[in-house]
């Protein structure tokens, strides 16, 4: 009980307890996410310098592209006035003109005369775009080294005619980058719309460094709003630099060690968890103290009451239990008294009835004696043998009634009665009361112990009384008799009869009157009658067992104890 009363308890405090961990997993996403927007705005704030520097780069690139010489681009040296630009914008490397072949018309520095840049996908882009675009060639054409390009078309009316550029090379811009994370302890690093890293920061020898994105994790941040990225020793945050063609990507340590960072997890989720368990414990506490000790303590008075004791005061370990459990052993152990009583008044009645009974069957006997009695003498004072054979074995019926009821009363069963002990009186005082004319007769009794209740024990002893006496009667003056008894009583309660005779020489086997009266005990039974027609004197009987004697239809008593004359 104790066990299934914990499993209840846990599982209705699960709810509660999955929402407190739930709450704590909120608490640690919101911490996050607050950690995650401080390092974007941070982010935006550190980009300052090289953001001014690509919209620099850029409004120079629109200013160069409207001016009215570049637009006849086939004409003219521009180159000087081209170096006055670059000496404007020290990070530039080289500004280029060139038509819409990739042929460059005028450059700084100066340019090999009909020199063709080779392909590139930024030249790709900006001529499927037609507008500005930035992105990262391995040589700019110009100084033959590495660099951020940007190009901007050059229009006659609505025709483009070629592209203005520039290049920051890529140490230039790793200057800016470096310039711009002098205060901030992060990392940073351009990168195109490709996830390819262009340029990045100088990384500090000293300590562990916080690493970078790697360009898958870079491809799957891309876009308009920052992203946040879990890194080697810190994080980092992806912002647009020049959407879509540039992000930036700065990555600082963290603000706390992995272990702080994890246990904080961990205790989140551990503390409902813990404080869960602890409820769950105190509830099943709470019960084993107030509900399933005391119940305990009332189960064991009530075995002690149904043994018979008498527990008329609380004991010691009710004293503290709910007043609900001190009553109801108050009220098991009045209830227990009064069954007392009560069993009591029914053992002293059921006394009385038994006394009553016996008493009943005891007087009932003393008057089947005095009739048999009153049949002996009138057959002794009879006129003639026929009258004196009627009287007589009116008597053997009168006494073997009587004798079911002397056995009734002498064993005090009022139920059953042993059916093989009675059926070996019968036969003996039968052959008794033939006096000298059962002097040559040998009674063999094979009997098995077998009992039937009152109301079948006397249709079954005058069934005995009557096979025993019909051979009696029949044999009785023809010399030495064996007469056998049998029976036996089957494990389902069928009992099996058998009287058999055999004599020297063969009396008169003329019908009596016993074997009607076989006929109507068997059928009261239920019973079924075999003989054998070479053994006129030989009768088996089955009697079924009660259950298909209940089952039977009812049928009309025979008038048995009628005498017969």
């Amino acid at each position: 009980m104790r066990g299934r009363m914990a499993l209840l308890l846990g599982l209705a405090m699960l709810p509660a307890g999955a929402i407190a961990m739930q709450v704590g997993l909120n608490g640690v996403a919101v911490r996050q996410s607050a950690y995650e927007e401080s390092l974007s705005r941070q982010a935006l704030q550190s980009v300052s310098v090289e953001k001014g520097a690509i919209d620099e780069v850029r409004e120079m690139l629109r200013v160069l592209a409207t001016t009215p010489s570049l637009s006849q681009i086939e004409a003219g040296d521009c180159r000087e006035w081209l170096g006055d630009v670059v000496a404007r914008y020290p990070y530039v490397a080289s500004i280029w003109v060139k038509d819409n072949n990739r042929t460059v018309r005028c450059s700084f520095p100066e340019a090999l005369p009909g020199l063709r840049t080779p392909p590139a996908d930024v030249n790709d882009i900006a001529s499927e775009r037609d507008a500005f675009t930035m992105g990262y060639v391995a040589s700019d054409g110009i100084t033959g080294e590495p660099a951020l390009a940007a190009l901007e078309p050059i229009r006659v009316g609505s025709r483009r005619v070629g592209f203005v550029g520039a290049s920051i090379t890529v140490a230039q811009l790793r200057e800016l980058l470096d310039r711009g994370r002098a205060l901030d302890r992060a990392r940073a690093a351009i990168v195109d719309a490709n996830g390819s890293i262009i340029a990045q920061s100088t990384q500090r020898p000293a300590g562990a460094e916080v690493g970078l994105p790697l360009a898958h994790q870079i491809l799957s941040h891309l876009g308009p709003d920052p992203g946040f990225v879990r890194v080697d020793n810190g994080a980092a945050v992806i912002v647009p630099l020049h959407a879509p063609d540039l992000y930036i990507v700065m990555s600082w340590p963290s603000d706390q060690p992995a272990w702080r960072r994890w246990g904080q997890i961990v205790f989140s989720l551990a503390a409902p968890l813990l404080i869960w368990m602890l409820a769950v414990a105190a509830g099943w506490f709470a019960i084993e103290v107030f509900v399933a000790r005391p119940l305990s303590t009332v189960e064991a008075a009530a075995r002690n009451l149904a043994r018979g004791g008498d527990d008329t005061e609380d004991p010691p370990s009710l004293r503290n239990a709910p007043e609900e459990i001190r009553s109801l052993r108050r009220t098991l152990a009045a209830m227990a008294k009064t069954l007392r009583g009560r069993e009591q008044r029914l053992v002293e009645a059921l006394s009385e009835e038994r006394a009553l009974l016996r008493e009943v069957h005891h007087r009932v006997k003393n008057n089947l004696q005095m009739v048999a009695s009153l049949l002996n003498i009138q057959a002794r004072n009879a006129r003639d043998d026929s009258e004196a054979w009627g009287l007589a074995r009116a008597h053997d019926r009168v006494q073997l009634l009587a004798l079911v009821h002397q056995r009734i009363y002498a064993s005090g069963e009022v139920r059953e009665l042993r059916v093989d002990d009675l059926a070996a009186e019968i036969a003996r005082q039968l052959v008794q009361s033939r006096g000298a004319q059962a002097k040559d007769v040998n009674l063999l009794l094979r009997l098995e112990p077998a009992r039937a209740s009152v109301d079948r024990a006397v249709p079954l002893s005058f069934l005995i009384g009557e096979g025993v006496s019909t051979a009696l009667d029949a044999l009785s003056d023809v010399g030495p008799v064996d007469l056998s008894l049998f029976l036996h009583q089957d494990e389902d309660g069928a009992v099996r009869l058998a009287v058999d005779a055999v004599a020297a020489s063969t009396g008169s086997a003329a019908p009596s009157p016993g074997s009607r009266l076989i006929e109507a005990f068997a059928r009261q039974l239920g019973a079924s009658i075999g003989r054998d027609a070479e053994r006129p004197f030989m009768l088996w009987v089955s009697v079924p067992p009660l259950r298909e004697e209940e089952a039977a239809p009812p049928r009309r008593e025979p008038h048995a104890q009628q005498p017969v004359a």
